[in-house]
């Protein structure tokens, strides 16, 4: 019961393109304290708002210090009901990703929060959308 509330901040910069070595060492910190004989049954990442999950995704894959005791279960999107399909079609610079689309593509399941804001047929014209192809 020695990890069930323990909590890694990693708050030098945004996790899904400047600091992924904060990342690994995190679940570096983590898997040393399984080593002393503490248990845990699952990790859970939370990005905070819009972040490309890719590099996040690309870290559990590619990383075999990970690899070898960690594996990505699942990735999880919570959207905001009323304002998703406005971010699946946001316009972005030249060499830049929708994070709102990136989400989406790379979640196992999506999370439609907000539904109070909305009525219950945009809630469904929502979880009927699909995002737009990428060109």
């Amino acid at each position: 019961m020695a990890l069930a509330e323990k909590v890694i901040v990693m708050d030098n910069g945004c996790m899904c393109c400047t600091v992924r070595g904060d990342l690994q060492q995190g679940l570096e910190q983590i898997q040393a304290e399984v080593k002393k004989g503490n248990r845990i049954d699952q990790i859970i990442i939370e990005t905070t708002g819009m972040a490309d999950p890719v590099p996040i995704v690309r870290t559990f894959m590619t990383n075999p210090a990970i690899t070898k005791n960690m594996r990505l279960d699942g990735v999880i999107t919570v959207a905001d009901a009323k304002h998703i399909t406005a971010r699946l079609d946001d316009k972005v610079e030249e060499g830049k990703v929708n994070e709102a689309y990136q989400q989406v593509a790379f979640c196992d399941k999506l999370l439609l929060n907000k539904l109070d804001l909305v009525t219950a047929e945009m809630a469904m014209d929502v979880k009927d959308t699909r995002p737009p192809s990428v060109d």
